[in-house]
């Protein structure tokens, strides 16, 4: 038996392939089992592969019959094919530093733990370098210890751990035994096993080292890939809820979950670019998913991150009208036809980049407010002066206002 399975589910990554299947292969910890499924891909993805797979009998290569269905079904098909002691699911753009995996086994031997979790940083794919670390998951909230169940942190467990699949090694026998796997939908895929293993957990262990570059800037928008699935900001919590309640856990993980929850149903507000998909949104977490997670009257202390708290607030608070009404004020406008007082310079902005907005006072509220509204780039943070960037925090450029 192989002590770790490497499941990578690709479509169409050629341009990737090699430096990720590269950094797998060199791995200081060489008993893996690498299962590639790739789903479906019209370019030269399976050639890349079978280079690889001509040099290395570890590695494994599974087609979905040239039909695409998805990252759940391509990580469901690899933990079935997975012979390891422990198994591991990643991504095929990114790639992996060469003691990854025998750090995450060497954690989990020490400490019979069923999952490791570690973390990664962003790596700019048109820059060619690491540019911060990721935000998540927020390992501050670790308990002391070894090891940990999410009885000793049930109110931070879902943002130890975050709903990413890339950042956790299990112990394969775990999610068999559990019938863990991943939810056949579009997008967040990964939210119920990464938020139900958690409480099942016997052992929990953190590496806080930062293992995955996980890349940014590949020209694939996930502003585009989250409007044309709106769905996909509560589609997952269906299921995760149902577990939670079977498992006679939900009062217990509640605000955890909701904060991790909440945060991603923000970000696909923000993100939806049509009107129509905005409202459908604001009227489905409104009437259906708020009172479904009984969170139709939270207290203000309740969120951890304040976005997140002053957008619950808003979107519980005022009609969809009065946000619209709102960000248009915001953005400059007199509610006429009548030009933006502070107009945004978009040419001077990368599409899709993650900015730091540098400009206190009237204009940079303008600025920032635009931006938000604009589709245009992510507005990571926005400070009065140069010195004020928060340590940790991911961005791809800074724009000064003026």
């Amino acid at each position: 038996m192989s002590t770790v399975s490497i499941v990578i589910p690709i479509y169409n990554s050629s341009p990737f392939l090699r430096m990720c299947i590269g950094s797998i292969v060199r791995q200081t910890h060489d008993d893996i089992d690498v299962v590639c499924v790739d789903d479906g891909s019209t370019d030269d993805s399976v050639l890349v592969l079978e280079e690889f797979a001509k040099k290395d009998s570890r590695i494994r290569i599974i087609c979905n019959d040239n039909e695409h269905k998805g990252a759940a079904g391509a990580r469901n098909r690899g933990l079935e094919a997975a012979r390891g002691q422990y198994v591991i699911f990643l991504d095929s753009d990114d790639f992996f530093d060469s003691r990854m995996i025998e750090t995450l086994v060497q954690k989990a031997e020490d400490t019979k733990a069923e999952i490791v979790v570690c973390t990664g940083q962003a790596y700019d794919n048109e820059r060619e370098r690491v540019v911060g670390k990721m935000p998540h998951p927020d390992l501050e909230y670790v308990p002391e210890g070894s090891y940990f169940n999410w009885k000793s942190c049930a109110e931070y467990i879902c943002e130890i751990v975050d709903n990413y699949s890339w950042n956790k090694l299990y112990k394969r026998s775990f999610l068999t035994e559990n019938k863990l796997d991943f939810t056949p939908i579009p997008v967040s895929e990964d939210q119920y096993i990464s938020m139900i293993a958690p409480v099942l957990a016997k052992r929990i262990a953190v590496v806080k080292e930062a293992f995955i570059n996980y890349r940014i800037n590949t020209g694939n928008s996930l502003c585009d890939s989250k409007a044309s699935f709106p769905t996909g900001a509560y589609e997952g919590t269906y299921r995760v809820l149902k577990q939670y309640k079977e498992l006679g856990v939900w009062r217990h993980v509640k605000q955890s979950y909701l904060n991790v929850a909440l945060r991603l149903m923000r970000e696909y507000f923000d993100s939806m670019p049509e009107y129509s998909k905005a409202l459908f949104l604001y009227n489905k977490y409104r009437d259906e998913i708020f009172p479904m997670l009984e969170a139709t009257d939270l207290p203000e202390d309740y969120f951890h991150d304040n976005r997140v708290g002053d957008w619950y607030r808003m979107i519980t608070n005022a009609s969809f009208g009065e946000i619209m009404f709102e960000a248009a004020r915001a953005s400059g406008s007199i509610m006429t036809t009548a030009s933006l007082r502070f107009r945004v310079p978009y040419e001077r902005i990368k599409k899709n980049s993650r900015v730091v907005l540098v400009g206190k006072g009237l204009e940079g509220r303008y600025w920032y407010s635009q931006l938000l509204l604009s589709n245009h780039c992510e507005v990571v943070c926005w400070i009065d002066k140069m010195d004020e960037i928060p340590k940790g925090v991911v961005f791809d450029e800074v724009i000064e206002v003026g």
